[in-house]
């Protein structure tokens, strides 16, 4: 089910009987769950009423027992089954005869009970379990948002803490988090930490400026490599060398961050090479896989370097990665040694 559909049908106070829960994104699925829980189970009845259950170490019949109990003094009772894991991937996994008594199961779950999967990665869509859990309730992905719901999801919290945000001042924001940034490990609950900071930062004030942000948001790894490259085109060195030396005092590991400029290096390369096609920049960015606002950095960064320079740059991150690899250089002396070359 679409995310913003399965939330709307909350929103309306419609709960199923039957869902399966997955994706990185766990701060939704916190909320979804929260949702279907004040809907279902008064507090004060949540002890009679709502069981847990740990899906790495329950059976299928622990399962079952569970969702045929009565509600107690309510209509409905819930049942939430966590980190379950299908199939073999190691023993906290539901067993093959589990997963047969489930989906035998989840065709006859009583009108009066919820029962909500949450599952541990992705579940293969092709299993028989899979699809009949499919046919009988809701399967929901909580993936990482795209820009446009990152946005009205960003301008919602500021907006229930009393804050505003101007579009600049968000678009900034989402900028530094690095949340839309390609192979990005950030996810909805990094945001909601940087909210908060902003939110007591700015205590006493409703307006939230670009001022603000630049202040306060911990700049991502991503951003710093960008920063530097970007110092790299101008020939700044002072500035490229200091910020290589943020990211050493940071705890950066050396190596990936040879990786990250080797990569950013590569993205100018294909950005450059679709620019000179004739591509324009809403293609380019759907064919780079990156969001619209950080491509159109990228090809203003694509201005400082010529072709040749970004192979013959990429050729140097590949020298200096075998030097650092085999031994022959410390690592963080071949970076610096690798910006100055560049």
């Amino acid at each position: 089910m679409d995310l913003l559909e399965f939330f709307k049908k909350l929103k309306n106070g419609e709960t199923g009987k039957l869902y399966l829960f997955y994706g990185p994104e766990e701060l939704l699925k916190r909320e979804a769950v929260g949702r279907i829980k004040n809907i279902l189970v008064p507090a004060s009845l949540e002890e009679l009423n709502l069981t847990v259950i740990d899906g790495g170490s329950a059976s299928a019949d622990t399962i079952v027992n569970a969702v045929e109990t009565l509600p107690f003094m309510n209509p409905r009772r819930l049942v939430i089954v966590k980190d379950a894991a299908f199939g073999p991937v190691g023993k906290r996994a539901l067993s093959r005869k589990d997963m047969d008594i489930l989906e035998k199961y989840i065709c006859r779950i009583p009108e009066y009970s919820c029962l909500i999967i949450q599952a541990k990665g992705r579940p293969d869509m092709r299993t028989r379990f899979i699809k009949t859990l499919k046919a009988q309730g809701e399967i929901v992905e909580f993936g990482r948002l795209k820009p446009q719901l990152l946005e009205s999801w960003i301008k919602k919290q500021f907006e229930s803490s009393g804050k505003t945000l101007p579009p600049v001042a968000l678009k900034r924001f989402i900028g530094l988090t690095g949340y839309l940034e390609r192979d990005s490990e950030k996810t909805l609950d990094h945001i909601a930490n940087e909210i908060e900071k902003t939110v007591k930062y700015c205590e006493g004030k409703e307006l939230i400026s670009e001022a603000d942000i630049e202040t306060l948001i911990s700049r991502s790894p991503a951003r710093n490599i960008f920063n530097l490259v970007d110092a790299v085109g101008r020939r700044d060195i002072g500035m490229a060398i200091g910020l290589l030396e943020d990211m050493k005092q940071g705890g950066e590991p050396p190596l990936r961050v040879l990786f990250m400029v080797a990569r950013q290096f590569r993205l100018l390369l294909q950005a450059s090479a679709l620019k000179e096609a004739g591509y324009s920049n809403k293609a380019i960015a759907s064919r780079l896989g990156l969001p619209p606002f950080i491509a159109g950095s990228l090809l203003k960064q694509t201005d400082n370097f010529a072709g040749e320079d970004l192979k013959k740059a990429l050729q140097s991150c590949a020298e200096m990665d075998v030097r650092i690899k085999s031994g022959r250089i410390e690592p963080w002396l071949s970076l610096e040694l690798l910006i100055a070359g560049l």
